[in-house]
């Protein structure tokens, strides 16, 4: 029966992974180059009104028509002619990725400070009304596509979010009220959080209706300023979108396509409003981005920049102006003066007059003054009659500088723009045709550098690598020769966690002690008989060694001599000692040769109780009856004592998922090397980390369960156990305690040396009696410290075991069990009809 393979990428890998563009796509844009160049071959040049006197040459207005019907929109019209067939095409290319692959293509940018009339600028040009609400209209660029459709079309919007980078800042939590803190700006990320990525286009609201334009651009500019969040829930259909933002500023685009029959082809980027200071400390960072991508687009040499700067401000002080001519970029600006209207009498008008007169803050192509109405609600060509009548009719426009009477108005600018934009895309196409030829010939050398698509059953041959990559996991997964050193591996992290457990057991800290001379006055409850004498020592001492490694000194005490061998006391029956045998115990990773993890002698994880924390936590449980311990203090002790296990369990944790993962992708690359570079090599990699990472949350989710319950409550049957570990460790307590107390006691006598041979030391110790000392008025804290280690012994060894049988029946039992099924779905091998059909990949 025949078989066969089913191979297909997901959508979301498709978009992002750093894929050549199909051959065709770039031979289409070849020709569509190359067919735009021959009717531009056979078309008349436009017309230039030659002057009579010879002593002017054409000015870039002249061949256009000088008056316009303002109730056609004549003026939007005029912006397209003798240019369609250019625009088209980089629209066109444009479409097809080019400008990511290529070069960027010619485009006309609008920059300026906020509030300098931007937008209003783009509503006169393009005849549309955008949004001016604040706070979002100047976050994020704005690119306008106008397309002239066929005659008696309806006139139609179409608007795309398109994802030219991706967040990569702090966390954006969609319930917040505040905006995130963003990373601000450095060499190797001019964009801050905002990172490249393949640009990624989705469709967001489409309308036949001008009036709807302003609402779903302020939605798009919603979706776009709340990156963590679905973009579907700020649809203008919807009754009450989200107003709240989570980013104050993105560097994506909103595009909007525009398409009727009395619109010209030309395209426009709004770029947000270059700020020169934030309005809050916390926003600093946004002066920074914003400038740095006003920066990427006033460099593009293609790029015609149209600057807008008010009249009612110091041209002087515009932080726009100033990119432009620190980048150099004066020869490809336009300068449009807006505003003219709000300039108070009296004012001089000198330094205005010396701009247009090219005398001050020079531009390539001088400047232009336009009047723009501030109510949304006026129509586009009544706006346009009104300006005109302004400038005709006012002074001292009228007069005064009817010298410049061509550049004043937003319809000798747009002729300007009709003619820059001509020469521009005109000048750009040879370089854009060869550039477009190189990159076909870069993409199909790559293509030939690709393997050959395997021969004969390619189902057969892709389920026998599946298995053979099974097999690979499993051998390593299990172990057992030299071949597979990953559990010989793997368990030496797990002995490091062991020993890291075992050894921050709770130790008991001097140092108050010590430094209060053993004054009844510093540790107020149940202070001693006979006050031991007042001696102040500089160093505090940790009893952090294993009691089974401490070479105690025994001083001559009652309770000392009253001590049996433990095995002796410990009233246990055969059964009980059985059970006592069967709980593991944890020695020092030196005395385990074959598995040395030199676990951190200073014990981070380990809690260190003093005497007074011990004394003041029994005093707080005090049931009134003397020399008792409550076991409310125990426990408390106890949990104190557990709280320092995660930095332990997430280092283990993060070893494993390192460790598993590395293996699992080297054996796939290692089995499936003839298919590296493909599609299906990208979609096999992406499926083996996308199911271990499933996988290992789930093995994160269960062992952080396991220590969970160990802080719920302390909880153990192994009475024997624990008792036996508690009274080992009394007797260590009792007897370091014991030597501090005899030498302060011959320091005060001026009887000790440090510099003294040890066994000297160890001599005078054993000399200093109980009849000079005194009882040890520290048992209760002693004995409670000690409760303590019992039960700490014990549930750490049922930690460590937990863990260590989870991971292994859980994580490594799926990986070895269940990855091959996992990716024989998530490639798309199913079987249909006891046949299994092959798709190309």
């Amino acid at each position: 029966m025949a078989r066969g393979v089913k191979v297909e990428l997901p959508a979301a890998t498709a978009r992002t992974r750093a894929r050549p563009p199909a051959t065709n796509e770039i031979a289409g844009s070849t020709t569509a180059c190359q067919d735009v160049e021959m009717r531009e071959a056979h078309e008349p040049e436009p017309r230039v009104d030659k002057n009579p006197t010879g002593d002017k040459q054409p000015g870039p207005t002249d061949g256009l028509p000088d008056t316009v019907d303002s109730d056609s929109d004549a003026g939007l019209e005029l912006l397209g002619q003798g240019m369609k067939a250019f625009v088209t095409l980089v629209q066109d290319l444009r479409q097809l990725g080019v400008e990511e692959l290529v070069l960027p293509l010619p485009k006309i940018c609008v920059l300026g400070d906020q509030s300098t009339g931007k937008s209003s600028l783009i509503e006169g040009i393009s005849g549309i009304k955008v949004p001016r609400s604040a706070g979002t209209c100047t976050r994020c660029p704005l690119e306008i596509n106008l397309s002239t459709g066929e005659t008696g079309c309806p006139w139609r919007c179409d608007i795309y979010l398109l994802k030219h980078y991706f967040y990569d800042g702090a966390p954006v939590l969609p319930s917040s009220n505040k905006h995130v803190k963003a990373q601000g700006a450095t060499r190797a990320r001019p964009l801050g959080p905002w990172q490249a990525q393949i640009t990624d286009s989705s469709f967001f609201f489409k309308t036949n209706n001008k009036a709807d334009v302003p609402r779903a651009l302020h939605c798009a500019q919603l979706a776009t300023l709340n990156p963590g969040m679905d973009p579907a829930k700020f649809q203008p259909g919807k009754s009450n979108p989200d107003e709240r933002i989570q980013v104050k500023f993105s560097p994506n685009v909103i595009r909007l396509d525009i398409t009727a029959a009395d619109v010209p082809n030309l395209s426009f980027h709004d770029l947000p409003g270059v700020i020169n200071q934030a309005e809050v400390a916390e926003e600093g960072y946004l002066v920074e981005l914003v400038a740095n991508l006003a920066k990427q687009y006033i460099n593009t040499d293609n790029c015609l920049n149209l600057l807008a700067m008010p009249m009612t401000d110091d041209p002087a002080n515009s932080t726009a102006s100033k990119l432009v001519h620190t980048l150099g970029a004066q020869n490809r600006t336009i300068g449009v003066l807006t505003k003219p209207d709000r300039v108070q009498s009296g004012e001089s008008m000198s330094q205005w007059i010396d701009i247009l007169n090219e005398r001050k803050f020079k531009l390539g192509h001088g400047y232009y003054v336009i009047k723009n109405n501030p109510d949304p609600t006026v129509n586009h060509a009544i706006a346009r009659q009104e300006e005109e009548e302004f400038f005709s009719q006012s002074e001292p426009w009228a007069k005064s500088l009817c010298a410049h009477q061509n550049r004043f108005g937003t319809l000798k600018l747009q002729r300007t723009l009709s003619k820059l934009l001509t020469e521009q895309i005109r000048e750009s196409l040879p370089q854009i045709t060869e550039r477009v030829r190189t990159k076909t010939t870069e993409i199909i050398a790559r293509l030939k550098e690709l393997p050959e698509a395997p021969k004969g059953n390619l189902s057969y041959k892709i389920l026998e690598k599946i298995l053979s990559f099974e097999q690979e996991v499993k051998n390593h997964l299990d172990g057992g020769s030299s071949r597979y050193p990953f559990q010989k591996d793997w368990y030496v992290a797990l002995v490091r966690f062991r020993d890291t457990i075992a050894f921050s057991y709770p130790r008991l800290s001097l140092s108050d002690l010590l430094a209060a001379g053993q004054s009844s006055a510093q540790l107020p409850f149940r202070p001693s008989a006979t006050p031991s004498p007042s001696v102040q020592h500089p160093q505090a001492i940790d009893l952090d060694s294993d009691e089974d490694d401490v070479t105690a000194t025994h001083v001559s005490t009652p309770s000392s001599k009253r001590k049996q061998p433990i095995a002796k006391t410990l009233q246990t029956s055969p059964t009980k000692r059985v059970r006592l045998q069967e709980i593991p115990k944890f020695k020092s990773s030196q005395s385990d040769s074959s598995h040395t993890t030199n676990v951190d002698p200073t014990a981070p994880h380990a809690k260190r109780f003093n005497l007074t924390e011990i004394r003041n936590i029994l005093q707080d449980a005090q049931i009134g009856l003397p020399n008792q311990i409550d076991p409310r203090a125990t426990k408390r002790m106890i949990e104190e004592s557990l709280s320092l296990w995660d930095g332990p369990l997430d280092e283990l944790l993060g070893f494993t998922r390192e460790a598993c993962l590395t293996l699992i992708l080297d054996r796939a690359s290692s089995v499936f090397a003839q298919w590296h570079g493909t599609q299906f090599f990208e979609l096999l990699q992406h499926s083996c980390q996308q199911f271990f990472k499933e996988t290992f949350a789930k093995q994160t989710a269960s062992a952080k369960r396991f220590l969970s319950k160990e802080r719920y409550k302390p909880l153990t049957v192994h009475e024997d156990a624990m008792r036996a570990s508690s009274e080992k460790a009394f007797v260590t307590l009792e007897t370091v305690c014991r030597n501090e107390q005899a030498k302060a006691y011959l320091i005060k006598k001026n009887a000790w040396d440090e510099d003294l041979d040890a066994r000297i030391k160890d001599k005078k110790l054993k000399e200093v009696t109980d009849t000079v000392l005194g009882p040890n008025p520290y048992i209760l804290e002693l004995r409670a410290l000690s409760d303590t280690r019992g039960y700490y012994e014990c549930a750490a060894s049922r930690l460590v075991d937990n863990v260590y049988q989870d991971i292994h029946t859980e994580l490594f039992a799926a990986c070895r069990d269940g990855l091959g099924a996992a990716l024989k779905q998530r490639i798309g091998l199913e079987e249909s009809d006891g046949k299994l059909d092959v798709w190309s990949f």
